[in-house]
């Protein structure tokens, strides 16, 4: 008998060992899991939940609640541990025993040895139920999944009746005492262990499961568990406390050595995790310090493109490669430079027998352009998923003689992005050694985010330079065209002469001018180009050569529209037009003749009040030629009187539009016109803050000319 019980003692000591021996363990897995997780957000930008973070952040659950099981088991075991030491003599044995077969009945014959076991008897009972609760809970765990499962569930409800137990013990409701509690406590265990032998049993016939995944093998962790069962339902069968000590060191055993292995294997993968992580790093550090230098001079976008595939090739150790950019206007992938040989993806060349294979192939893939999501290319451009292809023969990618000149045949792919929107894609071929593995994948894909930056930053760069390039052009446009306006209105003894002109844009093709025909006769010209922009402000400049050559001397308005019309017939656009109003001021019989050539109506208003519009016929410049333009042209003649006033204007008038899209139209024009006379400046000016006040806060639409003649 005495050397049953120091059996048990032996045992218990065992167990304890055996459960310290796992806390250690398992908090070294804790602390790996955590110094994964962290050295992954120290070493790259990838956000929480996502792929490496994620599995890393609940691995480290897992180990949690492992840490927690064996923190439990621990205190559990080591309460044995003094249960069994205080009871290892011979008598008290006997004695504690009889207490077992007693039903736990406490009496005044006692030893003080049994009273102390039967009292850690209780909580020994206690945690290793809680304990088993966690241990069991925490190899279930799935670090690959975050939803939640019907183990969770159960979890809970166990967890949630164990609340219920330990409240009810300490408040004394429904009768509960700590002996109940552990009564319940062992039932609640046993029920837990035959769970978990069931469901890894389960786990490991249906291999729902494989051996490696969480770094255990569901059939062991079923043996280790059935270990601990018997050895509860022999003591609670035939009442002797010895073999629960004894089968539960022996299942520890296992689930030590298991969690042994996790450690090892969560180091090698830290290890690993930070040499790669480590290369990533230096391989951005390099790059970033070689396009640093670069960047001391001027860069174009060719140049960054090549500095950033010569990396890539010396990165991967690869023999050649190519980087194509997303075309927005085309919206195709296109090949913008490449190193080395590159062969002609998805095409069956006729040339590759040969002599001059080599510069035919490339040419021909220099030409090639790819659709999002059409072939590898596009696959990875528009999913944002770096690919591995082993041998791009078999894949499809090179087909027929194209790949036969490739010495290894690997291939890999990684897209370039900018804030998830397709930049392009950069591939590389044929390593020197071996073929392309996950490694290489993650040290391009990380060359390649830094990349993409400094590709837009010169794509941006590069339009920039353009757009300014294109200011200063047209800012020496607009230069132009103000010195082909008159400097200042001609100054008639009689007559007020003003004008203003305002383009949309840096140019524009509405125009004005006034010239001397002879001594008597002065020229008015109002014109409006189709369209804006540098090309309508092209021919505006081409009007005012026309008229300032045609009409000298030549007193006929109907003569010098017909050709006009016919020398910018021949120059403009099909869909191109010139709207105009020429009109000969006679100074000595203070008449005004004129014509309209599909421009806006003319408008005189009189001292008395009263406004004319005048709009007589006449087609566009260049939208018909003669003689049909000079049969509709109808030429008018304005017999002038002191306070007469008459306004030419552009369509920029009347279509002056505020932020309610409401024009200004013709009835504004009229009611400013019957305002009593003013300086001509004066009416200018007022038409002006008329305009500005209705446009308000709204962008100029369109050119804006305004001519005024005023009769004192």
């Amino acid at each position: 008998m005495g050397h049953v019980s120091y059996y048990a003692l032996a045992f218990s000591i065992c167990k304890l060992l055996l459960t310290a021996a796992g806390l250690l363990l398992v908090f070294f897995d804790w602390s790996a899991a955590r110094r994964r997780e962290f050295l992954y957000i120290y070493f790259n930008e990838e956000k929480p939940g996502f792929n490496y973070f994620a599995a890393a952040r609940r691995r480290r659950a897992q180990y949690t609640l492992l840490l927690v099981a064996f923190s439990l088991l621990f205190v559990g075991d080591f309460f044995s541990a003094i249960m069994y030491a205080a009871v290892s003599p011979v008598q008290e044995w006997a004695a504690w025993l009889g207490w077992w077969h007693s039903n736990w009945q406490i009496n005044s014959h006692i030893s003080p040895a049994v009273s102390l076991a039967s009292g850690l008897q209780v909580w020994t009972v206690c945690l290793a139920s809680l304990g088993t609760f966690f241990l069991a809970l925490g190899f279930l765990h799935h670090p690959n999944s975050e939803k939640t499962t019907s183990i969770d569930i159960a979890s809970r409800i166990y967890f949630a009746i164990w609340v219920v137990l330990v409240v009810g013990v300490l408040t004394g409701i429904f009768g509960l005492n700590v002996y109940l509690l552990s009564n319940l406590s062992n039932l609640l265990l046993m029920l837990v262990v035959a769970s978990a032998v069931v469901v890894y049993t389960m786990m490991n016939l249906r291999e729902v499961m494989k051996p490696g995944l969480l770094n255990y093998d569901p059939m062991i962790l079923g043996i280790a568990f059935i270990l601990l069962w018997i050895g509860m339902a022999i003591r609670y069968t035939f009442g002797n406390p010895l073999w629960t000590p004894f089968f539960g060191a022996i299942a520890f055993v296992p689930i030590i050595w298991m969690v042994a292995k996790g450690v090892l294997n969560e180091y090698e993968m830290v290890e690993m995790s930070r040499h790669r992580l480590g290369r990533e790093r230096q391989t951005v550090v390099t790059f970033l310090r070689r396009i640093g230098s670069a960047f001391t001079t001027a860069m174009d976008l060719k140049q960054v493109l090549h500095l950033i595939l010569e990396s890539a090739l010396e990165t991967t150790d690869a023999a050649a490669g190519a980087i194509y950019l997303y075309n927005e206007e085309t919206q195709l992938l296109e090949p913008r430079d490449v190193v080395n040989f590159f062969p002609p993806l998805y095409v069956e060349s006729a040339c590759v027998k040969s002599s001059d294979r080599t510069e035919t192939l490339e040419d021909e893939m220099k030409h090639q352009s790819f659709q999002l999501g059409e072939g590898i290319l596009g696959e990875v451009a528009k999913q944002g998923q770096a690919r591995i292809i082993n041998d791009v023969q078999t894949a499809g990618i090179m087909i027929g003689g194209t790949a036969e000149y490739l010495r290894n045949r690997s291939m890999l792919v990684v897209p370039l992005r900018i804030r998830e929107e397709p930049l392009g894609v950069m591939a590389v071929l044929c390593k020197q050694r071996g073929s392309f593995e996950n490694e290489d994948k993650m040290l391009l894909r990380a060359l390649a985010d830094q990349g993409a930056l400094f590709i837009n930053n010169a794509l941006l760069t590069g339009e920039v330079a353009k757009q300014e390039r294109l200011r200063r052009d047209l800012q020496i446009a607009r230069d132009i065209q103000q010195r082909l306006l008159p400097e200042k209105c001609p100054e008639v003894d009689g007559y007020e002469i003003a004008a203003v002109g305002s383009a949309a844009t840096e140019v524009g093709g509405d125009y004005y001018d006034f010239f001397w025909i002879d001594d008597t006769h002065l020229g008015f010209v109002v014109a409006d180009v189709s369209g804006k922009g540098v090309h309508a402000a092209l021919i505006a400049a081409m009007i005012r050569s026309i008229f300032r050559t045609q009409a000298r001397g030549n007193t006929d308005v109907r003569s010098s529209l017909a050709q006009a019309n016919g020398f910018i017939g021949e120059d403009l656009r099909s869909d191109m037009f010139v709207t105009c109003i020429y009109g000969i001021l006679d100074i000595e019989k203070s008449t005004f003749e004129w014509g309209r050539a599909g421009h806006e109506p003319l408008i005189v208003a009189h001292a008395s009040g009263e406004t004319d519009v005048f709009s007589p016929n006449g087609f566009a410049l260049g939208v018909v030629p003669s003689p049909d333009f000079d049969e509709l042209l109808e030429v008018e003649t304005i017999h002038l009187k002191s306070g007469d006033r008459i306004l030419i204007f552009t369509d920029g008038l009347t279509e002056a539009m505020n932020e309610n899209e409401e024009e200004f139209g013709m009835q504004r024009i009229l009611d400013i016109m019957q305002k009593p006379q003013r300086e001509g400046t004066d009416n200018i000016q007022m038409m002006e803050a008329e305009v500005a006040e209705h446009v308000g806060s709204a962008a100029q639409s369109d050119d804006l000319t305004i001519v005024y003649l005023g009769v004192k």
